[in-house]
């Protein structure tokens, strides 16, 4: 046995340490134009090469019909292949991910110690799970790239994406001829299990964007207002924020709290172009800390907001939040630094 268990991959593994790896890996991407299309028929990967030898699967991907929906799985998440066989793993993004197989003896680094990992490390050789084996963070562009691995010893083969706790997969390598599977398994082993993680995101993403916005009533008469960032289920993450309300009244408070399974920020750019993830922006909160009085003209910027995880373990909700008065009326747009590329952004209408 080659590698780490699903089992084995999550436990003792901090779930917020993972996301804050996130973060890092995400500063590496750059900021994308967000754009969606395709139908249900699209194969999202696009045509899955059919070479002799090859068996091509995916390494996640962001719903084609809804950008802020990451489907975090290997997709399938298990294969078996025949010894002497190329597996390529098609990396679509926006979201990115690794591909990453750790040889015996050797443990994936706790998350907020993955950045080595970033880079590639591709095999020199045919692999026979003796040595670290890895894709780097993938996609850092707009389009899709691959990876490939050849494989010459009988075996199991458990690898993961560093990033994401939980998305690691299998590949089973047979001497068994009547074993392997076709690259028509493959793929149809792989579109149901999509089918399963988007209808889990998009009813997720139905649920944060359709629940009433949450509000307290002030002293002195002003509300504030609640704004949920994300939402995180067992196989995707929901990139959007939930509503604001429709009008929001001058002088009223709006509280972003990240209640999700990933790292986020709120930063209103006042009319300037996003910085790019891999800025120190990122993680500065500007002007200062919570709460800010908001204008149109400056830049704002939570920082980093981190998750509500490990479950049992989170940070306080006021950890996980931060606070602006909407001081004067007009329109606030707002976007997640970290998630630009998925299309996380929204806006505040005082009046």
């Amino acid at each position: 046995m080659q590698g780490l268990t699903k089992e084995e991959a999550l436990s003792g593994r901090s779930r917020r340490a993972a996301w804050v790896a996130v973060a890092l890996a995400l500063a590496a991407v750059a900021v994308l134009a967000a754009a969606c299309g395709g139908s249900e028929e699209e194969t999202p990967a696009g045509q899955v090469p059919t070479t002799p030898g090859v068996i091509a699967l995916r390494a996640g991907l962001n719903d084609p019909q809804d950008v802020n929906i990451a489907v975090l799985e290997f997709l399938p998440q298990s294969i078996t292949v025949r010894t002497g066989t190329t597996v390529e793993w098609r990396f679509t993004g926006p979201e990115p991910h690794t591909v990453t197989f750790f040889p015996p003896g050797q443990q994936p680094p706790s998350p907020d110690q993955a950045e080595p990992f970033f880079a590639p490390t591709p095999p020199t050789g045919p692999y026979d799970g003796t040595a670290l084996v890895n894709s780097g963070l993938q996609p850092l562009g707009p389009n899709p790239v691959t990876f490939q691995v050849t494989f010459t010893r009988a075996g199991e083969y458990n690898y993961v994406c560093v990033i994401h706790p939980g998305m690691t997969g299998k590949v089973t390598v047979t001497e068994n001829a009547g074993q392997g599977d076709t690259q028509e398994q493959v793929t149809q082993r792989g579109d149901q299990e999509l089918q399963q993680w988007l209808q889990e995101g998009r009813a997720a993403k139905q649920r944060l964007m359709s629940q009433q916005p949450r509000r307290t009533a002030n002293p002195d008469g002003t509300t504030t207002w609640f704004v949920e960032m994300g939402i995180t289920t067992e196989h995707t993450d929901v990139l959007a924020f939930a509503p604001a309300p429709a009008t929001v009244r001058a002088g009223d408070r709006v509280t972003f709290v990240n209640d999700s399974g990933a790292p986020h920020t709120a930063t209103f750019l006042g009319g300037r172009s996003a910085p790019s993830p891999d800025s120190p922006e990122v993680g500065q909160v500007v002007p200062g800390p919570s709460p800010q009085v908001l204008n149109a003209q400056s830049y704002f910027n939570t920082g980093l907001l981190p998750p509500n995880a490990p479950p049992g373990n989170a940070p306080p909700e006021t950890a996980r939040s931060f606070t602006f008065v909407v001081a004067q009326p007009g329109r606030y747009t707002y976007v997640c630094l970290l998630h630009v590329p998925s299309g996380m952004a929204g806006s505040i209408e005082a009046q």
